[in-house]
């Protein structure tokens, strides 16, 4: 279904596509097929590594911003601070002003993170990886490349206008939800945003005055939205509304053959960093009295470290890394899998977090069953003993004891395995999910409201 009469919404990505961040993908050729026209617009451009099949067409079709330093960028900007000074000044000086009031926001995080666990105390990480948790939890820092984002979004917000597109989506909280935040307050143009996982926890300043000015806001799971009425108070109950993301269950759907190996396969999916718990799930297999095979799908910084922990474990020959594959290979190894093993941990320095894991549901959508950590979201999807197994995150002697426990006991692993079917075919089907996401931006189209006029030259 296609729309000619609606004004089309200009999507915000921080990058677009990205392999690992497919669900947003999904996400946007489902709401067209709806009948919701979307605009594509990413801060930079993905890496060049593999893509899933259907990301080709839409990466053509991607409006990349300008480098901050480009002559168009300033160009626009000098024109707009000349219509309107006192506007354009004032967008930096209500970024330091909403960045202090949130101190006491920053504090609570720190008061509320987790305990250093084993992920954390891993010697010889990368310099990248320990650079990187620098970068990314400064305070001060965040406050710069915000206020470094007022000339791209100035420029965006003015592309906008001269195109007649009066609405802007962004995904993930952090900084593309900062640059749609300041083309309201610089053109007027309405926003809204969707927040996921570590762009809620890592720095969570500026959030409050994000979720005050946005017409709504879009998040995953129940954890979420309770995180950011814990950040923004009352006005989040009236703003955040939940859409888990959902599985396509025709292309995650049970094998036609059952599953029959002579060594029990183990398979994990997820980016090979500290928070997927890749380090824990090594250490289970090296734990379990049987002999295992643990397919893990995937790539990232630590692929090498985890690499070389496998072979310390002594389990070397029987850990596959796949790298990254396309969604129908992931599909397909599921399918051959006994078991669905994401040992999800929280990193207390470094803010990265699962929320729902996205493979987890999708293994479930085949009938796989499915062992995971008990934080975040995860208990919104698992139930256990029901939908699933749960074990307390960062102790590789409880993950391998219910590893054990499963693969030695058929029966307990086809009852949770339908569970989980039923559980995700009830609440994370993306064709049910996908209309109540449709209908939020019909009913919040903003296509008939006048965008303000930046001549107007309105005081703050």
């Amino acid at each position: 279904m296609t729309s000619t009469r609606r004004a089309p919404i200009a999507f915000l990505f921080p990058a677009f596509p990205v392999l690992h961040q497919t669900f947003v993908m999904w996400e946007v050729l489902a709401l067209r097929q709806h009948g919701i026209p979307i605009v594509l617009f990413s801060m930079k451009r993905p890496g060049t590594g593999p893509q899933q099949p259907e990301a080709a067409a839409l990466a053509r079709e991607v409006r990349y911003l300008p480098s901050m330093l480009s002559a168009r960028v300033w160009r626009t900007n000098f024109r707009v601070f000349i219509r309107s000074p006192r506007r354009y000044l004032g967008v930096f000086a209500l970024l330091i002003r909403e960045w202090w009031r949130d101190r006491r926001i920053a504090q609570m995080w720190r008061d509320k993170s987790a305990p250093a666990n084993q992920g954390e105390r891993l010697r010889r990480l990368p310099l990248r990886t320990r650079f990187n948790r620098f970068f990314n939890l400064s305070q001060f820092l965040f406050l710069l490349k915000s206020l470094w984002l007022v000339p791209a979004a100035v420029s965006l917000g003015d592309e906008l206008r001269a195109e007649g597109i009066r609405r802007l989506h962004a995904h993930w909280a952090s900084y593309p939800t900062t640059m749609a935040l300041i083309v309201k307050w610089v053109f007027g143009i309405p926003f809204s945003f969707t927040a996921h996982a570590y762009d809620i926890y890592l720095v969570p300043r500026l959030l409050p005055v994000k979720i005050r000015t946005a017409e709504f806001v879009v998040t995953c799971a129940q954890v979420n939205a309770r995180s950011l009425e814990a950040v923004a108070g009352p006005v989040a109950r009236e703003r955040v509304v939940v859409n888990y993301h959902g599985v396509d269950l025709t292309q995650f759907r049970p094998p036609d053959r059952s599953r029959d190996n002579d060594v029990p396969c183990i398979v994990s999916c997820g980016a090979y960093e500290l928070y997927k718990g890749h380090h824990i799930l090594l250490r289970a297999c090296a734990l379990l009295r049987q002999r295992v095979r643990c397919v893990i799908i995937g790539d990232g910084p630590l692929r090498a470290h985890f690499k070389q922990l496998a072979n310390s474990f002594g389990i070397g020959d029987r850990v596959v890394f796949t790298g990254v594959l396309p969604q129908r290979e992931v599909a397909r190894l599921y399918g051959q899998a006994d078991l669905f093993v994401l040992a999800s941990v929280l990193i207390r320095r470094h803010g990265k977090r699962d929320v729902i894991p996205n493979v987890l549901a999708e293994a479930m959508a085949m009938q796989l069953p499915v062992v995971s950590t008990n934080i975040s979201g995860i208990g919104e999807l698992i139930t256990d003993g029901v939908s699933g197994r749960l074990v307390p995150p960062d102790d590789p002697q409880a993950l391998a004891t219910v590893i054990e426990e499963l693969l030695g006991d058929e029966r307990q692993r086809r009852r949770l395995a339908l569970g989980g079917y039923q559980k995700v075919s009830a609440d994370f089907d993306r064709s049910a999910n996908i209309p109540a996401l449709a209908a939020l931006f019909e009913a919040g189209d903003c296509s008939s409201r006048p965008v303000a006029a930046l001549a107007a030259g309105r005081g703050w």
